[in-house]
C-alpha cells in the first residue's frame, strides 16, 4: 500500500471531488487528517471502473498525481482495506499523453508502483 500523505484542498476541485464521493456512497472524514477526504465501509477496487489503458500509463509515469496522496479515500473493508490518491483533469493531475477526460475523477492505487491501478469515477 502507498504511505499515506496528508495536504490541504481548497475550492472548486474539492466540490467536484465532494460530489463524485457523495454518490459512491462515502462519508466525509472530519478534520483529525488533513489529506483525508472520505472513508468507505467497501472495498477499494468498487470505487469505479478499472482502466486498463489509464493503468498501464500509470505503471509508466504517463498518468499519475502530481502529488501523491494529495487528497485521499480510506477504505476499511477487511478484504479491501488500502487507500485510494484523487485526482481530476483539472486538479492534481500528471497527464502526459492527454487521456484524462473533464469531468471525471480518478482514483489511483499504488501510484509510482509497478502494482498502480486506475479506477475511473464519472461519466
Amino acid at each position: 500500500m502507498t504511505a499515506l500523505r496528508s495536504g490541504k484542498v481548497f475550492g472548486r476541485a474539492t466540490a467536484l471531488i465532494a460530489a463524485a464521493a457523495v454518490t459512491a456512497g462515502m462519508v466525509q472524514a472530519g478534520p483529525a487528517e488533513a489529506g483525508r477526504y472520505a472513508s468507505s465501509k467497501s472495498p477499494y477496487w468498487l470505487v469505479g471502473r478499472l482502466d486498463q489503458r489509464l493503468t498501464a500509463a500509470c505503471r509508466k509515469g504517463e498518468f499519475n498525481q502530481r502529488r501523491d496522496m494529495r487528497i485521499f479515500i480510506g477504505y476499511n473493508e477487511p478484504e479491501g482495506r488500502a487507500s485510494t490518491g484523487v485526482a481530476r483533469r483539472e486538479w492534481n493531475l500528471k497527464d502526459r499523453r492527454g487521456l484524462a477526460v473533464p469531468g471525471v475523477t480518478y482514483h489511483f492505487f499504488d501510484d509510482g508502483y509497478s502494482t498502480c491501478k486506475v479506477y475511473v469515477a464519472g461519466p
